[in-house]
């Protein structure tokens, strides 16, 4: 089966929906605040102002920013295909396309010239406007993809290989365009991530606890779509007396909205509980990526 096919007409126009607002709001973050006042952001888009400010710089040519992103994008999009799921590969593909046809039709302004309020509105703005696209089980693109494809490969931790990309472009900025650019791109990437961090939890495990009367379908669906190890355990309703399945399954948040999915489309009435799992311990089956 596939997942997206499987979503309703009205939770497809709903997540393409908050999608637009979220990219919206990015953009608006970039063109109205950030690029006017020289600052820079993290992941692929600050990667796309350094080459930008490079290449104009050494050669006179002006570079479109959206079109770079896009560009930059096209083989991390492939790897979040490979490593993360096809349906957050896919949503992250409209979300990118989506990103860079917008950062073209918006039009440069400025609404202040101190670059204190420029950090301090662009970086709510952009975490408004990503932790809303996150929220529905897309991205992006860029570091989130990067950085959760290493972590999967070598077993480390999301947010340090996130800080370590982010830390790399503000040094570059600090280097290439004064250390005070630098300082205030640190206080508006540090906004966005708070506000991110309100919105949606970038990565993290999860516990979900299903209790369903389709135990062999669901768990040949969710092994088949995820991959993921599941836990059988026995309950009973304790108001009708009636046996149920409750199937036990850890996951990272990358993967929750295809599990939703899933769990959706066999069992329309299952129950799901989602519990953070603050530390795991054994054996955690990570996707192969080769």
């Amino acid at each position: 089966m596939n997942i997206l096919k499987s979503e309703t007409v009205a939770v497809k126009a709903k997540n393409l929906a908050i999608m637009f607002v979220g990219v919206s709001l990015y953009v608006l973050a970039m063109n109205m605040f950030i690029t006017p006042a020289n600052l820079y952001t993290g992941g692929v888009t600050g990667i796309a102002q350094l080459i930008i400010a490079f290449v104009f710089k050494t050669f006179g040519v002006k570079l479109s920013l959206g079109m770079l992103i896009l560009a930059i994008n096209i083989p991390l999009l492939y790897l979040a295909w490979r490593s993360i799921g096809k349906r957050f590969a896919f949503l992250s593909i409209v979300a990118v396309l989506l990103q860079s046809v917008i950062l073209e039709l918006v039009p440069m302004g400025q609404f202040s010239d101190d670059i204190l309020l420029n950090a301090v509105f662009g970086g709510v703005l952009i975490g408004v406007g990503m932790g809303m696209i996150l929220k529905i089980g897309a991205s992006t693109g860029g570091v989130d993809i990067v950085s959760q494809y290493i972590s999967m490969k070598f077993d480390g931790s999301f947010g340090k290989y996130s800080f370590s990309i982010n830390a790399v472009i503000i040094l570059l900025a600090g280097l290439t365009q004064g250390w005070e650019t630098a300082l205030y791109t640190i206080i508006s990437i540090y906004i966005t991530s708070v506000v991110v961090d309100r919105i949606h939890t970038v990565h993290q495990n999860l516990t979900l606890y299903i209790v369903t009367n389709k135990e062999d379908e669901m768990v040949q669906e969710i092994y088949k779509q995820l991959y993921r190890g599941i836990t059988v355990l026995e309950g009973r309703g304790a108001y009708t007396k009636d046996n149920k399945s409750v199937l036990m399954i850890v996951l990272s948040s990358y993967e929750l909205y295809e599990a939703l999915a899933v769990i959706k489309m066999v069992d329309e009435h299952a129950f799901t509980n989602v519990v953070r799992s603050e530390m795991i311990q054994g054996y955690f089956v990570r996707k192969e990526i080769k």
